[in-house]
């Protein structure tokens, strides 16, 4: 029953497009969404807080993402918690210590002020990077698309998505370079993966570590390794 609930919502949200004020015009009706929300405190910033990067895997600059789902009642309660991706124990660890920390209550899902049970997934996404700040593919992308450079700005979303999957604004943006280079099934199906993240995504945390090099003597030898800037 859930299930066909689930898809009959999303099924509904993928017919039109959407606003940011996420009211979606019908011709004969209005539909009105609104994401279950964390009532506790801010949710990306309360589970940046509890995930650590492992050690381990930050100095050997191993990225991965981890993958949740889970449903949230229509009574505002987190259930059905499952893993559906991970790269290691380790990320792995570090993510459901945050994750099974929420303790608090959530508003539930509602289509037309009416609260519905809802599935969702959360992102750990865990990245290193040496000596340097994230690329920001997205300003990029935006850019180039400005001053109508669209093959430069296609290369910039495909490896940006390639990095990021689960990031609806990259798919809605390629969406439009597709569009104007004449891609229109790409386009159509960018879109689509776009609206669909938009809504099933509940959050994605960005786990960040800088790696800056440091010279150090041992012995007779100078060797340089890795230290932990974050």
């Amino acid at each position: 029953m859930f299930k066909k609930r689930t898809l009959v919502v999303l099924a509904l949200l993928t017919i039109f497009m959407y606003s940011n004020s996420q009211i979606v015009q019908k011709p004969d009706s209005i539909i009105k969404y609104e994401k279950a929300k964390y009532l506790k405190q801010d949710l990306n910033k309360f589970l940046s807080l509890k995930t650590e990067y492992p050690y381990t895997e930050m100095v050997s600059m191993k990225n991965g993402d981890v993958v949740f789902s889970f449903i949230i009642t229509r009574n505002g309660t987190l259930e059905s918690l499952a893993l559906k991706d991970y790269p290691d124990a380790s990320f792995l660890n570090s993510s459901k210590t945050a994750i099974n920390s929420l303790d608090g209550e959530w508003s539930p899902t509602k289509i037309n002020d009416s609260p519905i049970d809802m599935k969702y997934l959360i992102v750990f996404r865990f990245r290193t990077y040496i000596e340097r700040k994230p690329y920001d593919c997205k300003a990029q992308a935006r850019k180039l698309f400005e001053k109508q450079k669209y093959e430069r700005a296609l290369k910039t979303l495909n490896s940006g998505i390639e990095d990021n999957k689960y990031d609806y604004e990259l798919y809605e943006l390629r969406s439009k370079v597709k569009e104007i280079l004449g891609d229109n099934e790409g386009a159509k199906n960018d879109q689509l993966n776009s609206l669909r993240l938009k809504y099933e995504i509940m959050s994605i945390i960005d786990i960040t570590s800088m790696i800056v090099r440091r010279t150090v003597k041992l012995g007779e030898s100078i060797i340089t390794v890795p230290s932990r800037n974050q």
